[in-house]
């Protein structure tokens, strides 16, 4: 079956419906397609992506239309003429959003960095990098699985990847815990009031109900770890800004992981300050934002490949390169 097949009545109600943009909800696509829409375009952003990865997609790209804001609360979509959205990307060049610091970072020296990192990380079948893309699929693929089973097998999941990202070594309390340590934790991040930050869009990001969310999750995984046993006498297990940053990048993609690197790129360029807090995700957010369309056009390109990679997850992989090669 020809890609999009499956929704060639979408594509087909789109392209004669005769509107440049339009919003529709999601039981209106059902009563054109002749189906219930999956689960997880009901769950998670990522499903209404323009990523040709997924047959769904399909539906809207064979009509010349992108989706251009998913409201997973409001079950809404809305879809714009590509010609319309392309027009409107060349008149918006000069028309940035505001951002409260200047950021001097170029956005071809961030799309640059963003490649390298990711041409880096592919060069090796196994390398310790892809722990990241393993961790993430395997949260995203089981967020409707909620068994002691699957909360085992993704804390052995969350386990590895910290290990391959630096979290199990010198002094860090995890080093002298086994991976269930991480089972609270997984079962927090697991909870369906979490469901919005998954892969959250940047202009999502800088809304304050999702901060909330955001502020709610982090406070709730640093008491998590402090309830366990401490792993050295007398001193209360300590979840930094870097560990806390790092599990939520690798199962929910919502944030940078805020290490040595980051901070480093983030404060030189006046993105933002270093600390983990909701003003600094904010200016993040709009830093993406303020180069939207050329930040969505490499993670369109890197997503055709293993995972649908975030919007935070590249801002992530940019500061990080930046400041490996300033410290070259």
């Amino acid at each position: 079956m020809p890609k999009g097949d499956k929704f060639i009545a979408l594509t087909s109600y789109l392209e004669n419906c005769g509107m440049d943009e339009l919003r529709m909800s999601f039981s209106e696509i059902e009563k054109i397609i002749g189906f219930k829409l999956s689960d997880s375009a009901y769950s998670y952003p990522a499903q209404w992506s323009n990523s040709e990865s997924q047959s769904f997609a399909f539906g809207w790209l064979n009509a010349g239309y992108l989706t251009r804001q998913v409201n997973i609360s409001e079950q809404t979509v809305e879809f714009v003429r590509e010609e319309v959205y392309n027009s409107r990307k060349r008149e918006n060049v000069s028309k940035r959003v505001t951002q409260s610091k200047i950021a001097t970072l170029p956005v071809a020296d961030a799309i640059r960095c963003i490649r390298t990192y990711y041409n880096e990380t592919v060069k090796d079948a196994h390398g310790r990098y892809l722990s990241w893309q393993h961790c993430y699929n395997a949260f995203i693929l089981n967020r409707s699985n909620v068994d002691d089973n699957t909360f085992d097998y993704l804390a052995l999941h969350l386990a590895f990847y910290l290990a391959s990202w630096g979290m199990y070594r010198g002094s860090s309390f995890l080093l002298q815990k086994d991976y269930k340590v991480h089972i609270p934790i997984v079962k927090i991040i697991m909870e369906k009031q979490y469901n919005p930050l998954v892969g959250i869009a940047a202009e999502e990001l800088i809304k304050n109900k999702n901060l909330d969310l955001l502020d709610g999750v982090s406070t709730r995984i640093r008491k998590a770890y402090a309830d366990e046993l401490p792993s050295f006498d007398g001193v209360i297990n300590n979840a930094t800004d870097t560990l806390v940053t790092k599990i939520l990048l690798g199962t929910l993609g919502c944030v940078p992981a805020y290490d040595r690197y980051y901070v480093q790129a983030v404060k030189q360029y006046g993105i933002s300050v270093g600390n983990y807090n909701r003003e600094s995700v904010k200016d993040i957010a709009k830093y993406y934002l303020t180069y939207k369309d050329d930040f969505e056009n490499v993670r369109a390109e890197l997503s055709l490949h293993g995972a649908e990679y975030p919007m935070m997850k590249l801002m992530d992989m940019c500061m990080w390169q930046v400041a490996f090669e300033e410290n070259k």
